[in-house]
Parts: C-alpha cells; sequence; structure tokens
C-alpha cells in the first residue's frame, strides 16, 4: 500500500500532459477546433439553406396552383410564369413545369406547353410519375396539332411500359388517334383489346358503342 502511495497519479499525470501539449501547441489546437466548428456550423447552416429553400418552392407551387384555381374565364399563364421563373431547379419546378404546361396547352399555345413537357422528361426517370405526366401532356399536344403519328408513338410506349398510370383513357387517345389518321382496322384493334382488359369497367358500353359505329 505504501508502494501504491508513491507511486505518481496516472490521471493527473495525463492531464499535466494533455497541457503541456495544449502549451506547446496552442495554435495548432486552436486551429483544429476552428475548423471543426466551421464544418459543423456550414452543414447546419447548408441544412437550413436548402429547408427554407424547399419551402419557399414549395409556396410559389401551390402560388401557381391557386393562381390556376382563381382564373374563371382569364388567362392564368403570366402569373403563373412569373413564380414559374422564381423556383429553383429540382421535383417542385418540375411539378410547376407540369401546370404551367397544362395551362399553354388549355391556351392551345401548343409549342410552349410541349417544351416544358419535354424538359421534365428530360429531368426525369421513364418510371417517375413527372415523366409519365409529361410524355401524356406531350402526346396530347401533338393530337391537337394533328401529328397523330407521333402521338400514337408516345401513347403506345405508355402502354408498353406497364406503369401504374391510369390506361383507360390512354387507350382511348390511342384508338381515336388511328382513326383520325384513317387507320380504322387499328382503331378496332385497340378497341377490342380494351375490351379485354377493361371488361368490369363500367365504361365498357362505351367501348362496345365505339366497336359497331366503326364496324358499320
Amino acid at each position: 500500500r505504501k508502494d501504491l502511495f508513491k507511486e505518481q497519479d496516472q490521471f493527473l499525470s495525463g492531464s499535466e500532459k494533455a497541457m503541456l501539449y495544449f502549451i506547446d501547441n496552442r495554435a495548432r489546437v486552436l486551429g483544429s477546433v476552428a475548423v471543426v466548428l466551421i464544418i459543423i456550423s456550414s452543414f447546419f447552416g447548408f441544412k437550413y439553406f436548402q429547408e427554407t429553400k424547399a419551402l419557399s418552392n414549395e409556396a410559389l407551387y401551390f402560388e401557381i396552383e391557386k393562381n390556376i384555381n382563381k382564373a374563371a374565364g382569364t388567362n392564368p399563364a403570366p402569373d403563373a410564369q412569373t413564380a414559374w421563373e422564381k423556383i429553383g431547379e429540382g421535383d417542385q419546378k418540375d411539378r410547376a413545369s407540369l401546370l404551367l404546361a397544362d395551362v399553354h396547352f388549355n391556351n392551345q399555345d401548343l409549342d410552349k406547353a410541349e417544351a416544358l413537357y419535354a424538359t421534365v422528361m428530360s429531368n426525369s426517370s421513364p418510371g417517375a410519375i413527372n415523366y409519365q405526366m409529361a410524355q401524356v401532356g406531350l402526346a396530347y399536344s401533338y393530337e391537337s396539332k394533328k401529328e397523330f403519328k407521333k402521338a400514337i408513338e408516345i401513347f403506345k410506349s405508355v402502354v408498353d411500359a406497364n406503369t401504374s398510370y391510369p390506361l383507360f383513357e390512354i387507350y382511348w387517345s390511342l384508338s381515336r388517334c388511328y382513326e383520325l389518321s384513317n387507320d380504322n382496322a387499328n382503331a378496332l384493334l385497340i378497341l377490342r383489346e380494351m375490351q379485354i382488359k377493361f371488361a368490369e369497367s363500367q365504361q365498357v358500353d362505351k367501348i362496345n358503342q365505339r366497336i359497331k359505329q366503326l364496324s358499320a
């Protein structure tokens, strides 16, 4: 026990070594601490900036949506365009682009609508809902411009992709485009495929009636 009391306290000696190291390397230690604090503050600052930016973009998206819903016979495109231009790149921008493209489509400003639909498609993966909605919008734009071959190609690609996108109207539009391009044989083929695929649908009578009309 006497020998133990004579030995140097390990805790105190460790503290003394740390203190001596700090005194000898004060500038280096303080610099390292400052770097760590800067990194931590930058991380949280960037995170806060991203969250604030996302909230701001979302608010602008809802502003566009509100302007469109309140249009009531007026053209919401100018106000929607102004808000759209303020949104930063990202998911909110693509969703807002779809809204603005639909406004241009309804105004029959088809070139602007097509440009926005194409941009959303280039920013999204084929399986994403934004991509599918832009793809369908682009097909309807081509149909409105009587570019039926382009519309048919896109409608067929939506069907072939076998996604969860609601397909009744896509099939119906595909049949209509064949009919408008004077290809009744393929229009009937699509309608008969719809008879099987949507046999349980409440709109099956609509399909049967159209088949009778085209077969007459």
